[in-house]
């Protein structure tokens, strides 16, 4: 698999329903997020525990800094309705980021005997786990009019390899599902992971960290793309707006040169310049192409629009909120 580089988390991000939280962040305690339970089903003819998953959770808390014209204007409502948190290390197109949906617990104040004045807030998921994703933004954003944003590579710069002697296996070393056709060259077997997948020219699907290998006498030519078949979801967060209306939505291309609007993966139009936060969901079974974007489009026209988008694709088959 592609590997990249360790990294600190200095110059971070946290997003909160369209405030960003960020300098006021002195500590993030936890970021947690899985399985709430495993349930017992051992049967008495079994000499070891069986278990099935429950319900998926999500639990974020954080340390802020007192500012009353910055965390503490969002903080301090302690509304009981769902917020849409964001956390991103560093801020850049492609980092890390997890997101979640939830419900606020607390805004609890301390005060240190050095006279600091921080507040400790709390967040359980509501209706969805933990998602990891990557951003899609250099941070935040700001358009002053419809556009096509840069262009990320999810794939990490995997290039095709080259077709290699009869027999021999190649490891698809790309995050992506490949789609790999062949063609031409006298072939009479094809197995992927050491499994007989065909004999002849045609379309083979090989996951990430599976391999591909081909029998023949006279060799192929063959093309690889890359791809996730499993759906996704989506986070955005607007943190201003001026104008009449903007949509953000999200573009996918096989090449990186030619894009497409991806199927269900628009945003709700924005209208308000109130701070918000948007979640969407593909289904389980969209593919979602190699390179992806962000970008806007408007009907009447806007004139700033600043906003932060997540993108994360599901890495197995079966993901249901």
């Amino acid at each position: 698999m592609t590997t990249t580089t360790k990294i600190t988390g200095l110059g971070a991000a946290l997003w909160w329903n369209g405030y960003d939280l960020s300098n006021d962040t002195r500590s993030l305690e936890k970021i947690s997020g899985g399985v709430a339970t495993m349930f017992d089903t051992t049967g008495i003819d079994k000499s070891a525990h069986e278990r099935l998953p429950g319900a998926r959770t999500a639990e974020w808390a954080f340390t802020e800094f007192f500012n009353k014209l910055g965390a503490h204007v969002p903080l301090s409502a302690l509304t009981r309705n769902d917020q849409t948190l964001t956390f991103a290390v560093p801020t850049a197109i492609g980092s890390a980021s997890a997101c979640v949906v939830g419900r606020q617990i607390g805004y609890d104040p301390t005060r240190s005997t050095a006279g600091e004045l921080t507040e400790t807030v709390d967040v359980l998921s509501d209706g969805s786990g933990m998602e990891w994703g990557n951003l899609l933004t250099a941070g935040k954003r700001t358009d002053t009019a419809a556009t096509n944003g840069a262009g990320w590579d999810s794939g990490l710069g995997f290039a095709t390899p080259a077709v290699p002697a009869s027999t021999v296996p190649v490891t698809n070393t790309s995050p992506l599902t490949a789609t790999v056709v062949i063609s031409a060259g006298t072939l009479t077997n094809v197995s992927v992971n050491g499994v007989t997948a065909g004999t002849g020219d045609g379309t083979y699907t090989v996951p990430p960290g599976q391999t591909i290998s081909i029998t023949y006498t006279v060799a192929p030519t063959w093309t690889w793309a890359l791809a996730s078949p499993f759906g996704a979801q989506a986070y955005l967060q607007v943190f201003g707006f001026a104008g009449t209306d903007a949509t953000v939505k999200i573009q996918d291309s096989a090449d990186g040169v030619t894009y497409a609007d991806l199927a269900s993966a628009a945003f709700t139009q924005l209208t308000s310049s109130t701070p918000q936060a948007q979640r969407l969901a593909l289904t389980n079974t969209a593919t979602v192409r190699r390179y992806l974007r962000a970008s806007t489009v408007t009907a009447g026209g806007f004139t700033s629009c600043v906003f932060g988008v997540t993108f994360c694709r599901n890495p197995v088959a079966g993901v249901v909120f």
